[in-house]
């Protein structure tokens, strides 16, 4: 994905919080699943709903408050009840923070060649 994508954020405990990757929030997500970082970027690109919550877990992990995963969890399923976390966002938010990250980039358009790039940014879009 070329397409530079806004910093996505998250709201929880009524305050905004940018959404970021560090070290160990890369090595966090990597570490979810057997496939490592493959089986993550192919997660996010489906929109897994528990995908979502760990990326937003490990996306808060730089602002040094500490949250909990039960507590990003409860943030969500808020947001979902709420009406305003949808499947379009979880998706552009798992895109913008792994998919367009420095770190998995140039691996994500490696994978993503041809149709299946165009077919990405059109969903995203």
């Amino acid at each position: 994905m070329t397409k530079q994508t806004a910093v996505p954020n998250f709201e929880i405990n009524g305050k905004q919080y940018d959404l970021k990757l560090t070290l160990e929030s890369i090595d966090y997500l990597n570490k979810l699943d057997e496939g490592g970082a493959l089986a993550l970027v192919g997660k996010v690109f489906t929109g897994d709903l528990q995908t979502y919550v760990n990326i937003v877990f490990a996306g808060l992990k730089h602002t040094g408050e500490n949250f909990t995963l039960d507590s990003v969890t409860k943030a969500v399923e808020q947001a979902i009840e709420n009406e305003t976390l949808d499947l379009d966002r979880v998706m552009r938010d798992g895109n913008a923070l792994v998919a367009n990250s420095f770190f998995y980039k140039k691996t994500v358009n490696k994978m993503l060649e041809g149709p299946a790039k165009e077919a990405m940014e059109k969903l995203l879009s």
